[in-house]
């Protein structure tokens, strides 16, 4: 009797397309907030300070909220906890809706960022279950696209739908896919990919394949000790290379149009336009960064190749090509090269996201959450100092373009001691490579 060995099934790849779709749906209902700003403003009377609590105390909660997530995460299982907190940042944008005055829409900016900020602790935990460590590259920077792609369809459907629906209408629209999402990822997903009806044996061996004995060996141990993590290099070095990569990282969607109009004496339309240009470069060098990574990691079977070393090289070629677009004169080509360097330093982003993967173990939704609270304090620092420096030197962004290329040095002064082997606060030997 012939033995036919069955094909892999493919439910890893639903599965990742299922946290893409909830990115996307979080960050169009986050940033449709802007979008309906002075709609809203002008109806419910705001003040210049309420109108400002409702736009930050979002990223306030989202940024605090990020380990506690990630430690309700790992308790109560990713599965249970993104059903959960889908529906509830949903149910918070349709408060918003119901606002009829500036404490009720507030307090559902502040709910709405309590309930987001578990989405990607509890991704990084599935993706972490369900991938080869030779595809989380790949999978992080489509999460990290589909956020982009998100924000991005978030004004475009804010400016075709606010006229026919209103503000109340429009967030009431955007609630309701986020619902839906929630019901039918509580029905469907499992936590491990052996619960799951539609995996076969083959896919758990692709699953579990290229998984390195240290990780193999914490994912059936107990998770690490609090203070086996605050003593560990590694996470302080993961943390603040992303405290300094991600708050850097704000300029060119905060800032870059501002300085077109301040620094290269753009007006307003086409300074805007060209802002645009780094964004979506971001979405793509993000997607190849990705996708290196891994081909890195097959080839090669380094972590350090291909999560370090990558990320290493992405933030020195584009500090060398934003330099070059500082002194070019002409203010399209330059940002063309500044469009440039972005595409390269994306390729960072899904080296950070596969590091926390790889050495998560069983406190990664933990250690993720401390990655992304820290990447939140350092946007948050960036946005606030940056046109304090150029205020304070007359206008010139040159201060402030400095404060940014330092930020970007600092990074990868924290990339150069991290080991991305072995596991964060376990005892288990790293690999000497």
């Amino acid at each position: 009797m012939n033995h036919i060995t069955a094909r892999p099934t493919r439910v890893r790849y639903l599965v990742v397309a299922a946290l893409c779709i909830a990115a996307g749906i979080a960050y169009i209902q986050r940033n449709s907030y802007g979008g309906a700003d002075t709609t809203i403003t002008k109806e419910l009377g705001l003040t210049e300070g309420q109108r400002g609590n409702a736009a930050s105390l979002f990223f306030l909660s989202y940024a605090l909220l990020q380990v506690p997530s990630g430690w309700l995460a790992q308790r109560l299982g990713p599965r249970r906890t993104l059903a959960c907190i889908a529906a509830g940042w949903s149910i918070a944008l349709a408060i918003c809706a119901a606002a009829v005055s500036p404490t009720t829409l507030i307090d559902g900016r502040l709910l709405m960022g309590v309930m987001q900020a578990g989405i990607f602790p509890c991704s990084t935990l599935i993706l972490a279950s369900w991938l080869p460590d030779t595809q989380r590259g790949t999978a992080a920077a489509l999460l990290n696209s589909s956020m982009l792609i998100g924000g991005a369809l978030s004004s475009n459907l804010t400016g075709l739908l606010i006229a026919p629906l209103g503000w109340r209408g429009l967030f009431l629209a955007f609630a309701a896919p986020g619902l839906i999402w929630a019901f039918l990822f509580a029905v469907w997903f499992r936590n491990r990919p052996a619960d799951h009806p539609g995996v076969n044996s083959a896919e758990l061996d692709v699953i579990e394949a290229s998984r390195s004995a240290a990780e193999k060996i914490a994912a059936v141990s107990p998770p690490a000790a609090w203070t086996a993590l605050l003593f560990s290099g590694a996470l302080y070095c993961i943390c603040l290379q992303q405290f300094f990569r991600s708050g850097a990282n704000r300029f060119f969607d905060n800032w870059f149009a501002t300085y077109l109009q301040e620094g290269r004496g753009l007006d307003r339309s086409f300074a805007n336009q060209l802002a645009s240009l780094p964004q979506w470069a971001g979405v793509v060098g993000g997607l190849v960064g990705g996708v290196l990574s891994d081909y890195l990691l097959i080839r090669t079977g380094s972590r350090r190749i291909a999560r370090q070393a990558l990320a290493i090289a992405s933030l020195v070629v584009c500090l060398i090509l934003y330099g070059a677009a500082y002194v070019i004169p002409n203010a399209t080509l330059a940002t063309f090269t500044a469009s440039a360097g972005f595409f390269i330093f994306c390729f960072s982003a899904p080296c950070a996201y596969a590091v926390t993967m790889d050495m998560g173990g069983r406190n990664l939704g933990v250690i993720f959450g401390a990655m992304n609270m820290l990447g939140n304090f350092g946007a948050v620092f960036f946005v606030w100092l940056a046109p304090l420096l150029t205020g304070r030197y007359g206008g010139d962004w040159t201060p402030t373009l400095i404060l940014f290329a330092a930020m970007h040095v600092v990074a990868l002064v924290f990339w150069l001691p991290l080991n991305p082997n072995g596991v964060i606060g376990e005892r288990i030997p790293e690999s000497k490579e």
